[in-house]
């Protein structure tokens, strides 16, 4: 904060004020001679100068010892620290089983032991970690909750609102927090005063609007934000539209869409009518002050006025998604084509788009969201998200960047590489190509060999395999490859990592081992990441779920082998089954065998606990393997 107030900086302002004042004083209570006078205010300016130079040097290097530090979260072990930009322990691990970044005034919500409160980044406890749930400050308050209660405390870690309450809440736009007590809802004031009082079946604001909203018998009201009822109680819903990534609003983006007894309208922000009640079948909330409406199977776009500004004849109209993001823009369908508008529903393209996909790519300063549009002939380009084509329609295939500056695209039946621009960085002369998402290469084959090209079209890996994949563990370094039929692992230099021997190698496998499956001459092992032999190839099937045994099968007979290939269970029974720690989120005790149509178990060592092991049993707890079988 910068402030024109000498209080506000005592370093700087206080020398400035009393030696002015004491010059002041002494020019007139103590005349004296020219030259002495001319030699006094010589010294006074140097004195004035250094105390400028000295007080400015301190600040300044406390400003550069502050800004010349920047802290990142890291997290290991379900923990969570800090280290700062040198990558220096700040905050160490197995200490705060949770961290938030840093908040305003140095504050980090974090949790230990079971227990929420505040630290800095010195660790110095700023609010004490006594709270069951504590929450962000919003307004200078935080939700915290003790004894199975909310309430709110100040950034000084005092309780403001006391333990009462049976909800959490922030305080928004109206500087309201929402309150239950006794399944009773209202608003209360960053006093904890009842503005609406606490007596109905929902309520809910947010941060863009200046009003709540009530609902009472599963009716909904708006309320000002000093508590005054502002509609009845008529609405069945009352939807948000989309302001940001974080936020939504009623009337910000234009007007707020309400259903009563089924049908639909939209209020201006006087809560009057602009669209009646049943004047559309469907009705989406505005979003950049325009609306898609739909009225007999029909789908068209209105204003904040109402007037429709694209006529009610598509058969669909939608903003394009992608997981939780939506675009601005406006995809229009009508037969089996589909015309691109941007977010004002002007035309980006033609009325001859087959598809679209929603991605983004990497230029100098940003990601960028675009489209990759196909259109009714089969060619390819993209449209950026505001609306400009930037990939003109001349490819047979263009793969998604995935937020990357490059990617691989077909032209004339050959493969090269493009950037976001559309400018060529490899020639189209390659037969296929292949990527991933989070790699940093791309894999081209020419002829029947393939190899690895970076992003600048440099060659990393020859072509001299039949195949490559990268791994999932380091899929920029390592590759899984295939010559002469053989699969192995290789880095980016070629260096061999697992011998290229095995009929079958496996990359990743859902809740598997680090270490890789293989197969040689029909028989299954385990091989590590760095290439050493952890179980040799000599099973017909091998299972890994836990690390204490590993199951293995030889000539339709099962047995164990703990991680050493030491026999544990011989390999001689018609079956051995074990709970799957990760489901019973329990070690690994007990192991159930099958020997001549009978069950018993035994510990993990083979020493016998129970003889005879109902099939009741063995059916409540791997009925649904067996059955599967």
């Amino acid at each position: 904060m910068y402030s024109e107030n000498p209080s506000d900086f005592p370093n700087v302002w206080f020398p400035f004020a009393k030696l002015v004042a004491s010059t002041t004083q002494l020019t007139i209570h103590n005349p004296v001679s020219n030259k002495a006078r001319q030699t006094l205010r010589t010294l006074i300016n140097i004195l004035l100068i250094l105390s400028l130079v000295i007080s400015c040097k301190s600040n300044k290097s406390e400003l550069n010892s502050s800004e010349s530090q920047t802290y990142k979260r890291i997290s290991g072990n379900k923990t969570w620290g800090f280290v700062n930009q040198d990558g220096d322990t700040i905050i160490p691990l197995n200490k705060y089983k949770f961290l938030n970044p840093i908040g305003e005034e140095g504050m980090i919500l974090g949790e230990n032991n079971g227990k929420r409160g505040y630290i800095n980044i010195a660790q110095d406890t700023l609010i004490p970690f006594i709270y069951d749930d504590l929450s962000v400050f919003s307004h200078g308050l935080a939700p915290a909750k003790k004894n199975g209660k909310f309430g709110y405390i100040d950034r000084n870690g005092v309780v403001v609102i006391p333990f009462k309450y049976e909800n959490e809440s922030h305080f928004y736009k109206c500087k309201l927090a929402s309150a239950r007590l006794n399944g009773k809802y209202g608003f209360i004031d960053q006093k904890g005063n009842q503005v609406v009082p606490i007596k109905f079946e929902k309520v809910k604001s947010n941060k863009i609007d200046s009003f709540v909203c009530v609902m009472q018998n599963k009716k909904w009201a708006f309320f000002s934000c000093s508590g005054e009822q502002l509609t009845d109680f008529d609405f069945d819903k009352i939807t948000e539209s989309y302001y940001d990534d974080r936020n939504y609003t009623y009337f910000k983006r234009g007007l707020c869409r309400v259903e009563k007894n089924g049908k639909i309208a939209y209020l201006n922000e006087d809560f009057k009518e602009v669209v009646n009640f049943g004047t559309y079948d469907a009705a989406e909330p505005f979003r950049n002050y325009l609306a898609i409406v739909a009225k007999n199977g029909k789908y068209g776009i209105i204003d904040t006025l109402g007037n429709v500004i694209l006529p009610i004849k598509y058969d669909f109209i939608e903003h394009p998604t992608e997981y939780s993001n939506e675009s601005d823009l406006f995809a229009v369908k009508k037969g089996k084509n589909i015309q691109l508008l941007s977010k004002s529903a002007n035309p980006i393209t033609d009325f001859d788009i087959k598809e679209f996909e929603w991605d983004s790519y990497k230029n100098e300063i940003s990601h960028q969201r675009y489209f990759l549009t196909t259109k009714s002939n089969g060619m390819v380009g993209t449209v950026s998200d505001k609306g400009n084509v930037e990939i003109p329609f001349e490819y047979l295939k263009i793969e998604p960047f995935d937020g990357k500056k490059v990617t691989y695209a077909k032209q004339n039946g050959k493969y090269g590489l493009i950037d976001y621009k559309g400018k060529v960085i490899l020639p189209f002369k390659y037969d296929n190509a292949y990527s991933q998402k989070l790699t940093k290469h791309f894999v081209f084959k020419e002829v029947d060999k393939v190899g690895i090209l970076d992003e600048m079209g440099k060659q990393i890996v020859s072509f001299s395999y039949q195949d490559i994949t990268p791994v999932h563990y380091d899929r920029n370094n390592k590759f899984i490859v295939q010559q002469n039929g053989l699969f192995g692992i290789i880095d980016k230099n070629e260096n061999v990592i697992i011998p290229i021997e095995f009929n079958e190698i496996s990359n990743w496998v859902e809740y598997g081992p680090t270490e890789h499956f293989v197969t040689k001459n029909a028989k299954k092992g385990l091989i590590s990441r760095e290439g050493e032999i952890v179980i040799p190839t000599e099973y017909d099937e091998i299972w890994v779920d836990n690390s204490k045994l590993i199951k293995v099968k030889n000539n339709k007979l099962y047995g164990t082998i703990d991680w050493n290939n030491n026999l544990v269970h011989p390999i001689k029974y018609e079956e051995v089954l074990w709970e799957w720690p990760y489901l019973t989120n329990k070690p690994l005790d007990t192991i159930y065998v099958k020997d001549n149509g009978r069950y018993f178990s035994t510990d993990l060592q083979g020493k016998i606990l129970e003889q005879n092991v109902s099939n009741k049993l063995i059916d409540e707890k791997f009925g649904y393997i067996l059955d599967y079988r």
